[in-house]
């Protein structure tokens, strides 16, 4: 069915086809395009944002090292999020210690951007959908700290046009179809105190996506992931950056956001350190084996 039939939008959409790199986002015209549609819709799917082979790679690891997850169970170390979706932390070893997957270098301006230069991750990790999993439940990541909750003249104005604080990159192991299951948004809540039982909200958008795709939403948008009706795990990665200032501390309650051992931070670039040098100082160290 079209999207002229149902009255859902297409989905806020680039496609980074070009294998160039730019070094900032003065460089990339589809780059800018793609700040401007995240922060009217908050949300963007970028098309051929990472290489193929490199995600499958990252899949071919993930199914490897993480197979102990893809069970419909309570986990110590492992958030449940939903109905057979369980939130995993990553170890930085392996393919996902390479910066191709914490700093994508094809859409690291855009971020940088949105975040400044000073921005931090805070946040490594996979959400693992299983068979059966029934749609989500509507929600925001966190709360719009924006909001303090009085109501004056000007509010719902400075609500608008504040700028975001924490984006997610959600980079799917699997090609994301209607079978698989997607992430549904609502476009513009994240800029708005509309409610997720609100009547008006609507449908939703939902999309679809190839391996080398990338998803950035808002941390303040709602959305919900939907009902994986194939026969297949979907795992997606998610990549969390934030500004400096920003700690999220309601969903890692059973688990560290961050799994990296000092070793392995030595090995890092010296250019990404910075981003992570809180993990080390911080209670997300993990201790040598």
């Amino acid at each position: 069915m079209s999207n002229e039939t149902t009255n859902i939008p297409a989905p806020a959409t680039i496609d980074l086809k070009s294998g160039e790199i730019p070094a900032t986002i003065l460089d990339s015209a589809i780059l800018q395009q793609g700040v401007e549609l995240f922060l009217q819709h908050g949300y963007l799917i970028i098309k051929n944002a990472m290489d193929r082979d490199f995600v499958q790679k990252l899949r071919d690891e993930f199914m490897a090292n993480y197979e102990p997850y893809f069970f419909d169970k309570e986990y110590d170390d492992a958030l449940q999020v939903g109905h057979k979706r369980t939130m995993v932390t990553i170890n930085m070893e392996g393919a996902f210690s390479s910066s191709d997957y914490y700093a994508p270098p094809k859409i690291f301006p855009l971020l940088e951007f949105l975040l400044s230069k000073r921005m931090i991750i805070s946040g490594l990790g996979c959400v693992v959908s299983l068979p059966g999993a029934k749609d989500q439940h509507i929600h925001r990541d966190y709360d719009n700290i924006y909001d303090t909750g009085f109501h004056y003249d000007g509010a719902d104005a400075w609500l608008a046009k504040a700028p975001p604080y924490a984006i997610t990159v959600a980079i799917p192991l699997v090609p994301i179809s209607s079978l698989t299951g997607s992430t549904r948004f609502w476009p513009g809540t994240h800029l708005s105190k509309v409610a997720k039982n609100d009547p008006n909200l609507g449908p939703g958008v939902e999309f679809s996506a190839d391996l080398g795709s990338c998803i950035l939403f808002d941390y303040r948008i709602l959305h919900g992931g939907v009902a994986n009706r194939s026969d297949g795990v979907r795992p997606l990665l998610y990549n969390i950056y934030t500004r400096p200032w920003f700690k999220d501390p309601v969903n890692y309650e059973k688990q560290q956001p961050i799994s990296i051992t000092e070793e392995q931070f030595k090995k890092l670039p010296d250019q990404h350190q910075g981003m992570l040098a809180w993990a080390i100082e911080g209670p997300a160290l993990k201790s040598q084996i």
